[in-house]
């Protein structure tokens, strides 16, 4: 149940001016007017494609307590300030402080979704975890999640995301973690950090954020961090590993694990959330349980089947690391290989240069190379510029054992050749 505040409270916490305001108790936070409650503080938040206070009216009629904006528009019930995203992580930051959960914070370039849901998993056996949902990882998104403590949690599991200097740091302000995990670091946002050095101190900033006491796990590419301890993980630990396109099997010393989730990335993820877990005191079998229990998620690698083919939808995003990884799995499961691929975004200057790579890594890998998007004109495969045209050739170019994998940044919405596909061919 959320934790009730005065306005003028919430005002002085904010920073903010509270403009003829009701005294009653904020019962919960919106930013979505059409999600608006009785008693709810409506947040009116500028996006890109939509500005908040073009709904503070609505909000207000719908119920909201009050609404925090940066420039008047209903002359009541209002409290201004002067940067309505900032204040909102002001109010997430001054609630966090009244529960006791020990926050988890977990960033890297690839697989901080896929590691924060096993974290969750695994300590939810045993413990109240509270997780961040979706991709709720930014300014706005992670300020929600912190508003759902209830106060019985043990666990806060927290996914910190970033496009831009700071932002990590920001995000630790508010939430205060005990734990930090950076699952690796490599080229993705590079359009907002400029290099894998401006990857590496940005996330850095959460190993950065933590208290004398807290736990540090870092992957791949993290490098040193002079004058803090930080405990390291990576593939070497692993025994044996075994991928085969029902799951995952690797074995780190004596303990023998297995995952429905498929590749060599995904027991990089794996092998990150039982390091963590260890360092939490969580035993083996309530791992091992939690591992096999978990299920892909859309968009993430997730295995779709017609007949004897093999469908791969890993539509959720993009990089060049995530790029080779899916690349390097289709190619071990012993069937034909198409690839249909689209951009990876937010790879600034550089971005011309690192499709051209990847493109000679997939035609040097891949039976077939198809490709859809502006910038994937550099992967040097078949390229397309009609949705249906590709769609047409994919299906002429199918015999039924092939395994066929979509992968693009989130933005090109390339879900929907998974769909399109699927209905073809069903």
């Amino acid at each position: 149940m959320f934790r009730e505040f005065m306005l003028a409270e919430i005002a002085r916490v904010m920073g903010g001016k509270a403009c003829s305001v009701r005294t009653d108790l904020a019962r919960g936070v919106t930013i979505d007017s059409r999600e608006t409650r009785p008693g709810h503080l409506f947040f009116a938040l500028k996006g890109q494609h939509t500005d908040g206070h073009n709904f503070v009216n609505d909000a207000l009629a719908r119920g909201a307590i009050a609404a925090v904006v940066e420039r008047t528009q209903s002359k009541a019930n209002e409290i201004q300030v002067s940067d309505a995203l900032y204040a909102l992580g002001e109010f997430a930051r001054h609630y966090r402080q009244y529960y006791r959960a020990k926050a988890i914070g977990i960033t890297g370039t690839n697989g901080k979704t896929t590691v924060k849901k096993i974290v969750a998993a695994i300590l939810g056996s045993g413990s109240n975890v509270l997780c961040t949902k979706r991709n709720y990882n930014s300014l706005i998104g992670m300020p929600l999640t912190i508003f759902n403590l209830c106060g019985d949690e043990d666990y806060m599991v927290l996914e910190m995301g970033t496009s831009a200097p700071g932002e990590i740091k920001r995000l630790c302000d508010i939430a205060k973690p005990d734990v930090g995990v950076i699952t690796n670091i490599g080229p993705g946002h590079l359009e907002g950090l400029e290099s894998l050095d401006g990857v590496r101190k940005e996330k850095s900033s959460l190993i950065e954020a933590l208290p004398p006491d807290g736990l540090a796990l870092v992957g791949e590419g993290f490098g040193e961090m002079p004058g803090r301890t930080v405990n390291r993980f990576s593939m070497d630990m692993l025994e044996s590993v075994k991928l085969t396109e029902h799951g995952s099997y690797f074995s780190l010393g004596w303990k023998e694990y297995f995952t429905r989730l498929l590749g060599a990335g995904n027991v990089y993820n794996c092998l990150a959330a039982v390091c963590l877990t260890t360092m939490l005191g969580v035993d083996y079998a309530t791992q091992k349980t939690a591992l096999a229990g978990i299920k892909p998620e859309p968009g993430r690698l997730e295995p779709i089947r017609i007949s004897r083919l093999l469908i791969l939808n890993d539509t959720y995003n993009a990089n060049p690391t995530s790029m080779k990884a899916a690349i390097d799995f289709i190619g071990q499961l012993g069937r034909p290989t198409i690839a249909v691929l689209g951009d990876m975004l937010e790879l600034g200057k550089r971005s011309s240069q690192l499709h051209e790579e990847i493109g000679l890594y997939a035609r040097s890998s891949v039976d077939l190379l198809m490709t859809y998007g502006r910038q994937s004109e550099y992967y040097g495969g078949g390229h397309y510029t009609e949705e249906n045209e590709l769609l047409r050739s994919l299906h002429e170019n199918i015999t039924g054992d092939e395994v066929i994998l979509f992968k693009a940044s989130r933005a090109l919405r390339f879900e929907r050749f998974v769909y399109g596909l699927s209905r073809l061919l069903r």
